[in-house]
């Protein structure tokens, strides 16, 4: 417990707004344009990356509470935007977000992750589906002949995974774009600190 008041630092906690936003303003995007993909994550993963992985949960779990207000179904999610901070924050920790085969390989465990939480969520409380643009993926596996939990478990691990990675990759990338003296000032900025003189 110790550790994870640790984390909550100031300037963590301005973080989390930010997270929020780009987790907000993504994953609206992604609605609107019809595409079958969530990419609301990419703020959670953000966060979870620099400040550390309960930063990042709360992050991801404010993040649904938001969606929430415009899609009610997306609360029934938020466990699975929270352990997706986590584990980001948890794997960033050991270092697996400081390379791009270690992005790629942190990208699929989200993804695992988030197929376990995901797919009875959608099963048991949706009947199989969530109102997302992804259904479209288990109707036509359905329509195969396959029963509900095949064509749940067919869609989520084809989407979440290509969601995971990709919005790993987008995070990643915008946190190697953030100045050293704005990663210093972060729990875990120093990962990702390109002039080491600053990060000692």
């Amino acid at each position: 417990m110790k550790g994870i008041k640790k984390d909550f630092t100031l300037f963590a906690i301005l973080l989390i707004p930010i997270g929020v936003a780009v987790n907000v303003v993504a994953g609206e995007l992604v609605e609107l344009l019809k595409i079958p993909l969530f990419l609301n994550q990419i703020g959670t993963m953000i966060v979870a990356m620099v400040a550390g992985p309960w930063v990042g949960a709360i992050t991801g779990g404010v993040s649904k509470l938001i969606f929430g207000i415009f899609n009610p179904t997306q609360l029934a999610f938020m466990p699975v935007a929270m352990a997706s901070g986590i584990v980001v924050g948890l794997l960033a920790k050991k270092g697996m977000t400081t390379k791009v085969w270690k992005v790629a390989i942190t990208g699929f465990i989200v993804a695992i992750v988030a197929i376990l939480i995901a797919t009875p969520t959608t099963v048991i409380v949706f009947g199989g589906a969530s109102g997302t643009g992804s259904d479209a993926l288990t109707a036509i596996v359905l329509a195969s002949g396959k029963e509900i939990w095949t064509a749940v478990v067919t869609q989520k691990i084809f989407v979440e995974s290509i969601d995971k990675i990709l919005s790993i990759f987008v995070a990643y990338m915008i946190v190697r774009k953030m100045s050293d003296q704005y990663l210093s000032k972060q729990n875990y900025g120093h990962l990702y600190i390109k002039n080491k003189t600053i990060a000692s």
